[in-house]
């Protein structure tokens, strides 16, 4: 069997190889996501009375641990990120009093699922944005 040289040099078997690395390549890098998907309702959530044994029942292990300002906060987020396409996220903020109840939180969330159940708030008047 005799493989032919291109102008560059490589086999037609060696382009055949490069050409299928390049499309593996991409294939795995047009997707990555990070994190664990979980639901975006959180109406569960109760201040003062959801503590963190609650949100690791629904939510496992946080992602991230922190604090603000001396308060501990945990982090779980859900990150797609897409080479070829728009990247979504989402994440709940949970933070804590000294008995381990909810505090406050916050979720955010750029999927479209997310944004298309969100009510706009309206419009404030001009004389109202301060300058």
């Amino acid at each position: 069997m005799k493989f032919e040289k291109c102008k560059f040099g490589l086999t037609t078997v060696s382009i055949y190889l490069v050409a299928a690395s390049a499309f593996s390549l991409l294939s795995l890098t047009s997707c990555v996501t990070s994190g664990r998907e979980f639901p975006s309702q959180i109406g569960w959530v109760t201040k003062g009375k959801t503590h963190q044994k609650d949100v690791k029942l629904v939510l496992g292990d946080p992602q991230f641990v922190g604090n603000s300002d001396g308060v501990p906060v945990w982090t779980f987020g859900y990150y797609k990120y897409r080479l070829f396409s728009p990247s979504y996220t989402k994440e709940v903020k949970f933070y804590w009093n000294a008995d381990n109840s909810v505090q406050a939180f916050s979720f955010n969330s750029s999927f479209p699922d997310d944004i298309e159940g969100v009510t706009p708030l309206p419009a404030r008047p001009a004389s109202d944005v301060s300058r």
